[in-house]
């Protein structure tokens, strides 16, 4: 008996090629509605009375209420870090002081270990405004290289700048806007800085412009740490992902190329053992959260919930089987099919602490998928592991450097993971990482959950046990710059009517309004 009523299964051979790569405007003018729609849900989920208030304040002086409510939320935001400021200031002063006093007693040392590396090379990375940007200009620092660090206009005064362990600072035109301009940027200060290698530090629609890049910086004996197109077309590409792992025998959840609504609708859940989630096969960080299962208990349901879903050809939704069970998320760096640095977290839909925990069973699945696809560059892995039967089932791949590689901040080693000459064996976390977290998203926790002193707590023991993630003892001004200089700007720049953007947290993690 057929899955589909009306039309057959599409399998991993139908998928057009033109199908994977994305379409730019198709992935703004989608990801714009998101957020424009999220933020209505938001403030209607607010509370009444500050609900009531905003509305008639909206009335009076003909504003959306939701873009008031954007207004009033960017405001009470720039409140509250000026109101952080002066500890954080206090914090990064202290730090600074007994660095520069640590590093008199120890600068003999660090620099006869310095002068001995006989391979130091000149490393570009991009991504500025992200914390895992920064993790791995410390790590190529701390073995001797030299960082050049890039990122678009709009982060031009981020915190990571100014650390120590970057060189120079270049601004590159945006890879989503024009891509070209974006590519001839990193082409001329490769030239210009002599670099060696392009680590790119990519966002979830730049890893097919990074892979387009790594085949020009070859041109100019500049070598980068990234998949090639192919590579990334398979593994961003959730369907294709799946079809992937299960040919090599790797635990996968049963999965369904989706383009039309009528497809969905004519879907025979009757004969699935277990329920099924609908997501879209574009990065779409708004729906991470909203695991609605399917079919919905009425049919009238269903084709209100079918109906709000933009599926089509250049929008296409994966139907994938529901897996009941334990979240984990993963960063692997991956040098000609072998994995060489590895951790294995708990995840959520809004993951903002990482520690590292053994999990054989996922570090095998990644080893064999990473080996068979002799893979060079980063990937990382969502799994579930499964309360029914325990097995660990991968459901997606992200080829892009995961935020659970600040869980390697106090690793000496991270740089050899990327060079060929240097590499050993797989690198994990050492047993002394403590969790790390963000300072301002723990105190929102604090301030969100008031009333809750369970999760009170539970922020508070990882403020005082774990690991603040941009902050460090010998490197302290991105720590204050990023969150009251490069966070303020972003604010500040949210108020003006041209630059509007309806954002529903701030991500210090990656230094964006989301």
């Amino acid at each position: 008996m057929s899955i589909f009523r009306k039309r057959k299964q599409k399998n991993v051979e139908s998928v057009h090629e033109e199908m994977l790569n994305l379409n730019p405007k198709a992935i703004e003018s989608f990801d714009a509605a998101k957020h424009r729609q999220r933020s209505i849900d938001s403030f209607e989920q607010t509370w009444p009375w500050y609900r009531h208030l905003v509305k008639s304040i909206s009335h009076t002086i003909n504003i959306p209420s939701d873009t008031l409510n954007n207004y009033v939320r960017t405001i009470g935001f720039l409140l509250l870090l000026g109101f952080l400021f002066p500890f954080n200031l206090l914090i990064t002063i202290i730090t600074l002081f007994s660095s520069k006093l640590n590093h008199l007693f120890k600068q003999n040392d660090a620099e006869s270990k310095f002068e001995s590396k006989s391979t130091r090379k000149r490393i570009l990375i991009s991504g500025g405004m992200m914390t895992k940007a920064l993790v791995l200009c410390r790590g190529f620092h701390q073995a001797g290289h030299q960082i050049i660090l890039v990122d678009e206009a709009t982060n031009w005064l981020t915190g990571h700048r100014w650390s120590k362990s970057v060189e120079r600072f270049y601004v590159v035109p945006s890879p989503e806007k024009d891509p070209e301009a974006y590519i001839q940027s990193l082409v001329d200060i490769v030239q210009k800085e002599k670099i060696d290698m392009f680590v790119p530090v990519t966002g979830p629609y730049h890893a097919h412009i990074d892979a387009q890049v790594k085949a020009v910086l070859l041109q100019y004996n500049c070598s980068t740490f990234h998949m090639n197109s192919d590579e990334i077309a398979l593994v961003d590409n959730k369907y294709s992902f799946t079809n992937r792992a299960r040919s090599l025998d790797l635990p996968v959840p049963k999965s369904f190329y989706i383009t039309s609504r009528r497809q969905l609708l004519d879907f025979n859940f009757e004969q699935e053992t277990r329920p099924y989630i609908c997501k879209s096969i574009m990065y779409d960080w708004l729906d991470r959260g909203a695991m609605i299962t399917l079919p919905r208990p009425t049919q009238a349901e269903m084709i209100e919930y079918v109906n709000r879903l933009p599926i089509n050809e250049e929008c296409p939704y994966i139907l994938q089987e529901f897996i009941q069970g334990d979240e984990y998320c993963t960063h692997g760096t991956c040098l000609n099919g072998e994995l060489t640095l590895f951790t294995c977290c708990h995840s959520s839909s809004w993951q903002l602490t990482y520690k590292h925990i053994d999990h054989p069973s996922i570090e095998q699945w990644c080893r064999k998928y990473v080996r068979e696809m002799k893979l060079t560059g980063h990937a990382s892995f969502d799994f579930i592991v499964s309360s029914d039967d325990g097995k660990a089932y991968g459901i997606e791949c992200n080829p892009r450097v995961h935020s659970a590689i600040t869980a390697f901040y106090n690793h000496p080693n991270l740089a050899d993971a990327y060079l060929p000459s240097l590499h050993s064996r797989i690198m994990i976390p050492l047993s002394t990482a403590r969790e790390t977290y963000w300072l301002t998203h723990e105190l929102w926790r604090i301030i969100r959950h008031i009333q809750s002193m369970d999760k009170v707590w539970e922020s508070l023991r990882r403020i005082f046990t774990g690991r603040e993630a941009i902050w460090s003892f010998d490197d302290p001004l991105p720590f204050l710059l990023h969150y009251h200089v490069h966070i303020v700007y972003l604010l500040l720049d949210n108020l003006r009517p041209s630059r509007i953007r309806f954002f529903h947290k701030i991500d210090c993690c990656l230094g964006e309004l989301a």
